[in-house]
């Protein structure tokens, strides 16, 4: 077993892909991005694998950048569109220490947020303005952003909710193709 079957999902086929393309140890993978490994592989092939596999360097993406990864996230399918694409608020529920046990990501509880129990309410004011209101897949293209719907975190300290917005903020724009 080579050094890349060390990373949790990455079988004998995988670690054969990705020594093609290139990449031996897990060193070698830092700081490559899943799309980057995806279109490699499918530079390799000369066709567009399943898409998968495109969840799969999700993870291994998650596990070579994280300093104490969790092996049991570095399952293909929760790196899924679902969970890696920006929320509707522009959070990344994959990047959040609560997924997926805890939280199985925006998309899939559609809004029925753990903080509720702080705030009150049925569904997260964002969820419901953009999905269910606007019909809007984030909140990316609204005018209003960021509007009052966003409001705070109140598990976290002042000082994470304004990095939080900011993050989720640049996420939404990357969606848009704004600039960021």
């Amino acid at each position: 077993m080579g050094e890349l079957r060390r990373i949790p999902g990455i079988g004998k086929a995988t670690e054969r892909d990705l020594i093609a393309m290139g990449y031996t140890t897990i060193g070698s993978l830092k700081g490559k991005t899943a799309d980057e490994l995806y279109a490699e592989e499918c530079a390799l092939r000369g066709f567009t694998p399943d898409r998968c596999r495109l969840y799969q360097y999700r993870a291994v993406e998650y596990f070579v950048s994280s300093d104490a990864p969790d092996p049991a996230r570095c399952r293909w399918w929760y790196w899924k569109d679902e969970a890696a694409a920006p929320s509707p608020c522009g959070a990344v529920c994959a990047d959040c220490a609560r997924f997926p046990d805890a939280c199985k990501g925006c998309r899939t509880i559609r809004g029925k947020v753990y903080w509720l129990q702080y705030t009150g309410g049925r569904r997260c004011a964002v969820y419901e303005c953009c999905v269910n209101g606007k019909k809007l897949r984030d909140c990316g293209g609204c005018p209003s952003l960021p509007c009052e719907k966003f409001t705070k975190d109140p598990t976290v300290s002042d000082e994470q909710n304004k990095e939080h917005l900011a993050e989720m903020l640049k996420n939404l724009k990357k969606q848009t193709g704004a600039a960021p």
